[in-house]
């Protein structure tokens, strides 16, 4: 096992682990994880072997930090927006808002977990990419029917209230991974909030007035 210099900076060994994470990614999403090694890794990140072993382990530790990392952090988004008090559809709309800020935060990993899920087999660590989702579609749902229940929205089926802003969500998040540095996202961080606002506003409860019309 390699030891840890202790006369290192702490900065010095997160800009090694992050320049470890980066090649990564980057080789992991052009040439797959099983035809990736470790020496081409580690090449690109300019480091040795063993300093890949020590912060990782081995290829599929490096794997499994890229899936863990984003994934945690978005279940933690997940669990303080359902469990915030406030509007549900205030929430609802946090909660779409701050998932897109982690995929911008984060593209190279988001476009990795593409290639990953629906490209060809290439041997990868099993990650429950589609546990995730159905947690993010179980948490679209409980606002959906939390703002029924508080009268911001009309009773309508569930379902179908979710998927429609699923629908809407999946659009800006494309448009995130497959933006170029010479064409800008066509839907931004506020353009999402409006979208999401016009969906939520026909979604609205109507009054008495309004049905009799």
């Amino acid at each position: 096992m390699v030891k840890r210099d202790k006369r290192r900076a702490d900065h010095g060994d997160s800009v090694v682990r992050g320049r470890l994470l980066a090649a990564a990614t980057e080789l992991f999403t052009i040439k797959g994880y099983a035809a990736t090694s470790v020496r081409e890794i580690v090449e690109a990140a300019g480091v040795s072997k063993p300093v890949l072993y020590y912060w990782f382990g081995n290829k599929e530790g490096i794997y499994l930090e890229l899936m863990t990392e984003p994934f945690g952090r978005f279940t933690a988004l997940l669990e303080e927006c359902l469990g915030t008090a406030g509007s549900p559809c205030g929430r609802l709309v946090d909660l779409l808002d701050r998932t897109l800020m982690l995929v911008r935060e984060n593209l190279g990993g988001t476009r990795l977990m593409y290639s990953i899920y629906y490209g060809p087999p290439q041997g990868a660590p099993f990650v429950d990419f589609e546990g995730y989702h159905r947690h993010f579609q179980d948490a679209i749902r409980e606002l959906v029917s939390g703002g029924i229940e508080a009268g911001e929205l009309r009773s309508e089926k569930v379902d179908d209230m979710m998927w429609i802003l699923l629908g809407v969500f999946n659009v800006a998040l494309e448009e995130q991974l497959c933006g170029r540095p010479d064409r800008p996202p066509g839907i931004d961080r506020e353009g999402l909030r409006r979208m999401l606002t016009l969906v939520l506003n026909g979604f609205a409860a109507r009054t008495a007035a309004e049905v009799e019309r």
